[in-house]
């Protein structure tokens, strides 16, 4: 049976849902700052260990949910050798729906798994990122002009150009006779 109020509150629900949904995608504009300038993050400088902190938590957190799936397809395959090989026990994709749940240590052992890989991910991008910096920064050093290095004799065996106080390589300001 169809009640009278249930029509009205359909579409108010409706209404709720649009008007959400739409708030979405039309996002308001950045408020500005008391002398009427937009912040801007890149002024505020952080220091280099709080942004690599920052960096590690993304990956850490990013990676959750594909740590979570290879965690508990590798705790379901352990059930499935412990099991025999049943077929109760396969692992996610394959298992029936009326498999049994997992116990609460297995579960643990999940949670710890995938928040070991999620970790793991995260230390080995940052020791990556301080290599590379590492290695930009002797790049660095090597092409900065600090000593500027002259031959000492020209391919040839002559001595290279020796400059006057005009600054003219090789040119004296006597005539030649």
């Amino acid at each position: 049976m169809n009640r009278p109020g249930r029509f009205s509150f359909c579409r108010a629900v409706a209404l709720v849902l649009t008007v959400a949904l739409a708030a979405g995608f039309f996002p308001l504009e950045a408020q500005t700052t008391a002398a009427g300038t937009e912040t801007d993050d890149q002024e505020i400088k952080y220091p280099q260990w709080s942004r690599d902190l920052r960096r590690a938590e993304i990956i850490a957190f990013g990676t959750i949910p594909f740590s979570w799936l290879i965690a508990t397809v590798a705790v379901d395959l352990s059930r499935t050798m412990a099991h025999g090989g049943s077929q109760q026990y396969w692992p996610w994709p394959l298992k029936p729906a009326d498999a049994p749940p997992m116990a609460d240590g297995e579960f643990i052992l999940t949670i710890g798994i995938a928040a070991g890989i999620s970790v793991t991910a995260a230390l080995v991008d940052h020791i990556i990122i301080k290599h590379k910096r590492k290695k930009d920064e002797q790049n660095k050093r090597i092409r900065e002009p600090g000593i500027i290095q002259t031959p000492a004799a020209n391919f040839n065996g002559d001595p290279p150009p020796i400059e006057d106080a005009s600054g003219s390589v090789g040119a004296s300001s006597q005539p030649v006779r």
